[in-house]
């Protein structure tokens, strides 16, 4: 469906937090109609949506139902399952696809995506066991940050391992699953890139921000980001290169380490 989603649509959205309350507020604002899907009721996003459904994001049936009365259907974040996104695109267009979201929820998944495309990323191994783990640390060598492959945020599903003693506990902190061992990097901040990208491949970016945690929360973003020309470039670039790799319709936001 190649149709443009003009104001008086309706805008379908899996998941119902705070992130959702800012989008259905602004959707609205636009003259949108906002519906939006959850396990939960009386949330962030359906205190202002116009439709609150309270489903399982397994329930596919009452998906697909979902699905029927919006004209396009997005996300409020990442960890909505994959037979969420394609039992929903039955019906109406996923903006980005499922399988975006697939690519972008796993961190081992994540990763050998961006490796593949050329970007830098920090040195990783997978690691599925406490053995795996011994051997990714003699290869990536220390300081390494574990953490697990899917449902880690805001510094959660992650532990730093400074001595190979400490990794039993690290496993058993991210849960003794599938993890990523990452080589510790010294960075000087953190910026990101919110870009769009239609079916055409016309590509849009709304600057480089700076992004500044407190607790691995991120407490402050400074837009434009306080860095040098260069840096806001190759960010933008990079940015590019993502979401023409993954073939991305719709928003997505990249985020970087300044080194």
């Amino acid at each position: 469906m190649s149709r443009v989603i003009l104001p008086g649509a309706a805008i379908g959205v899996l998941g119902s937090g705070q992130l959702g309350r800012m989008f259905a507020i602004a959707a609205r604002r636009m003259g949108y109609r906002v519906h939006t899907l959850s396990p939960d009721s009386d949330t962030p996003t359906g205190q202002v949506s116009d439709v609150e459904i309270n489903a399982s994001y397994d329930d596919l049936d009452r998906v697909r139902e979902f699905a029927r009365g919006v004209d396009v259907v997005t996300y409020e974040f990442e960890n909505v399952p994959l037979a969420t996104a394609e039992a929903a695109a039955e019906f109406a267009p996923v903006r980005p696809a499922g399988r975006v979201l697939h690519t972008t929820q796993q961190r081992l998944r994540e990763k050998g995506f961006l490796s593949g495309a050329g970007l830098p990323v920090a040195p990783f191994r997978a690691v599925r066991s406490l053995d795996e783990l011994t051997v990714a640390i003699a290869e990536i060598g220390l300081p390494a940050v574990l953490k697990s492959a899917d449902f880690g945020y805001d510094g959660k599903g992650q532990s730093k391992i400074e001595q190979p003693e400490q990794a039993a506990a690290a496993w058993q902190a991210v849960g003794a699953r599938e993890a990523v061992l990452e080589g510790f990097i010294r960075f000087d901040g953190e910026v990101s890139v919110v870009a769009a990208r239609g079916l055409d491949g016309a590509f849009v970016d709304y600057g480089v921000v700076e992004n500044r945690h407190a607790r691995h929360i991120l407490d402050v973003t400074i837009a434009p980001a306080e860095v040098p020309p260069r840096v806001r470039a190759r960010a933008v670039e990079m940015a590019r290169t993502v979401l023409d790799q993954l073939d991305v319709v719709g928003v997505l936001c990249v985020e970087f380490f300044v080194l």
